[in-house]
Order: structure tokens, then sequence, then C-alpha cells
């Protein structure tokens, strides 16, 4: 029995609310057509509650796009990971490219949101990758190493996860990673996940690519050995486009070992 694909939409900050609800609705209805991908979507806070309490059987899965690492207390703007939960999400991002770059965040606090996810019972996606001076210094494999160990020390290797490799320099730059680049930045950190015992546990731990994916790179990469799914932000906009996305994972043949 192969594994299952994995497509999460990070809605970053876009869409109102009557405009979530919409796309929401759209995705939720075409995702029927994909039953052996799981798609997960990632709404701004703004929207998390009113999708989860409008979310039917079968319906996608709600992520927050954030959380803080404290249950509570004096940080203005932030949002719990608990409080995250208690609005209806299942999964959380963690470590994201845009917080690491835009708001400094490091590894010691991706490993403490790390661990509230899992206090709050929601299953984190670890976000790593790379810069373009980082590849550039052929650094690419130390940088995967670094923020994989350092997030996962102490770790339960049973404990949910997911992992998106997001090359930095592919992001929203006109520079596109070709599947060889993929499939060894992939090959790398499916030996990290090994080292850490977590291919072990449980059957693996699946693995997304996040680079700037589209309906028009999605079938090659979706061929990638270790791709075990997407996750995608300006194309996750539209349902139609989104849901090609959905059609090219389930038109070609995984080639992981990671599960559920």
């Amino acid at each position: 029995m192969t594994a299952r694909r994995t497509l999460a939409g990070n809605w970053k900050m876009n869409l109102g609310l009557g405009e979530a609800q919409a796309l929401y609705r759209g995705v939720a209805d075409g995702a029927k057509g994909y039953p052996a991908t799981r798609i997960l979507i990632f709404p701004p806070f703004t929207a998390l509650a009113s999708l989860a309490q409008a979310r039917r059987d079968g319906d996608p899965p709600i992520g927050a796009q954030n959380c803080h690492f404290e249950t509570s207390g004096a940080f203005t703007g932030e949002v719990s990971a608990e409080q995250a939960k208690d609005s209806g999400a299942e999964y959380v991002l963690v470590g994201h490219s845009e917080r690491r770059r835009l708001f400094c965040e490091n590894d010691l606090l991706t490993r403490q949101k790390l661990t509230a996810a899992w206090r709050a019972s929601l299953t984190p996606i670890l976000c790593i990758g790379e810069t373009m001076v980082e590849r550039s210094r052929r650094e690419t494999r130390d940088i995967l190493s670094r923020q994989i160990r350092r997030a996962l020390e102490g770790a339960n290797p049973r404990a949910p996860l997911l992992v998106a490799y997001e090359p930095v320099w592919a992001i929203g730059t006109g520079v596109v990673a070709t599947t060889d680049e993929v499939a060894e930045a992939h090959g790398w950190v499916r030996e990290e996940l090994n080292a850490a015992g977590r291919d072990a546990a449980g059957g693996g731990t699946p693995v997304l690519y996040g680079g700037s994916v589209d309906a028009k790179n999605a079938g090659p990469l979706a061929q990638v050995p270790d791709v075990d799914g997407f996750l995608v932000g300006g194309a996750s906009l539209k349902a139609a486009t989104f849901l090609a996305i959905a059609g090219a994972l389930e038109a070609s043949e995984p080639r992981s070992s990671a599960a559920n």
C-alpha cells in the first residue's frame, strides 16, 4: 500500500472573511475528487475559527500559520498553541521561512514552538531551508542538518510531525529549483530524520516540498524521490489551481517510505 500524499495550502496574510469562506468551500467540495491526497488549509487567524466551525465531515482540516510557545501571558498580538487548538486548528506551521527571515525566529524558538504544538495536541509542520547565500557557499546540507537537529533535540520520535523543505532562494524570486536539486535536499532531510529515529517511528515522517509550487511544476516535482507532497503559498489562493496540484500528486507515484 502506497503512502498518502499531503497538500498544504498556506494562505498567509491574504483574504477577508467572506473570501476565505468561499475559497475554503470551493477547495473542500473539490477535494472530494482527490481521496488519495490529504489536503490541509492554513488560513489567516481572522478566518480560522469561522472555517473550523463551518467544517463538515470529510472537509480539509484547518491549521494555524504560527503559534507562541507560552500558554498565555502578556504577549500582545500573539496566539498560543492552545488558543489555536481551541479555535479549531489541528495543525500548525513552525519555523516558516518568512518567520525566520522577516521576524528573526531562530532554531531555539522553533524548538520551543514545536514543543508548544505537541503540548496543545497540534500536529506541526516543521519548515526548514537555506538561503541563496548559504547555497552558494555549499552549506545546504549543514543548514538542513542543523535546523532539524536543533528543532528535534529532546523530542519524542513518535510525536506527530511533517517536515517541509523550503529553499528560500526559490520562493518568489523567479529562480526555480531543479528536480535534481530537490531530490538531493530531500535525500539529506530523510537521512537526518532517519538519524533522529523518526522513520522507525510510526512508519516515517512525511517530507513536503515548498519552493513556489504551482500547477505547472507540480507534476515533475511530484515524481521526485522522497517528495511526499507540497506546502503551497500563492497557488493555494485559487481553488482550481490548488486542486490541479492535488491532481498532479495523484497522477504520480509516491517514491518514499513515509506514511500517513
